[in-house]
C-alpha cells in the first residue's frame, strides 16, 4: 500500500515588534485605554507566497487587568504599497496610533484576541491565519476598560511563521 503525507514546511519567522526586536516596526506599548496601533508594512514579495501562517502574539497591561480585558489583533492588507484607497479601511501603513476601533471592526479582519485574566503577567496567544495579499500590516486595540498597556517594548510582539504544505513522495 502506498502512502503519501501532507506535512508542514515552516519557513523564516517575521516579527512585528519595536525597533531592534523584530523585522517590521510595531510599537503598541504605552497605548491608553481605547487606543490602538497599526504597524509598518510587511512586503511579502512578488510571486508565489505561502498562504498559511501560524501567529503568536504577546501583550501586558500596566497593572493587574480585569478578567477578559482584550488586546485585539487585526489584519490590514493592500495590493498597492502606498495607496490608502486600496488598503483595508483606507488606513495608511506606518507605525502609528489609532484612535477609533470602528474602522477596524467594519473593514478589517480580526485574527486574534489576547484575553486577560485578573493576573499581572505577560499574556500570549496563538492561532492560524491565511494571508493572500502582498502587503500586510497588523493593528492592535487595547480593549481594557481601565488599564493602559505597559511601556516596555519587549512585552509586545506578533510573530508570523509561514507554514506552507509539503507533499511527501509516495512510499
Amino acid at each position: 500500500m502506498t502512502t503519501q503525507l501532507i506535512l508542514s514546511a515552516p519557513q523564516a519567522i517575521v516579527v512585528f515588534a519595536a525597533a531592534g526586536l523584530g523585522d517590521v516596526l510595531w510599537t503598541p506599548q504605552n497605548e491608553a485605554v481605547a487606543r490602538g496601533r497599526i504597524s509598518n508594512v510587511w512586503d511579502r514579495g512578488a510571486g508565489h507566497l505561502p498562504v498559511r501562517h501560524r501567529w503568536l502574539a504577546s501583550c501586558r497591561w500596566v497593572a493587574t487587568p480585569a478578567a477578559n480585558d482584550r488586546f485585539s489583533l487585526w489584519l490590514i492588507t493592500a495590493d498597492a504599497l502606498a495607496t490608502p484607497a486600496l488598503t483595508d479601511a483606507a488606513l495608511t501603513f506606518g507605525d502609528a496610533e489609532l484612535t477609533t476601533e470602528s474602522e477596524l471592526i467594519a473593514n478589517c479582519q480580526e485574527f486574534g484576541t489576547v484575553l486577560a485574566t485578573a493576573v499581572d503577567k505577560l499574556f500570549l496567544t496563538s492561532g492560524i491565519i491565511d494571508l493572500y495579499s502582498r502587503y500586510v500590516a497588523i493593528a492592535a486595540w487595547n480593549g481594557s476598560a481601565t488599564k493602559a498597556l505597559t511601556n516596555t517594548a519587549g512585552d509586545f510582539f506578533c510573530r508570523m511563521e509561514p507554514m506552507p504544505p509539503a507533499l511527501q513522495a509516495p512510499v
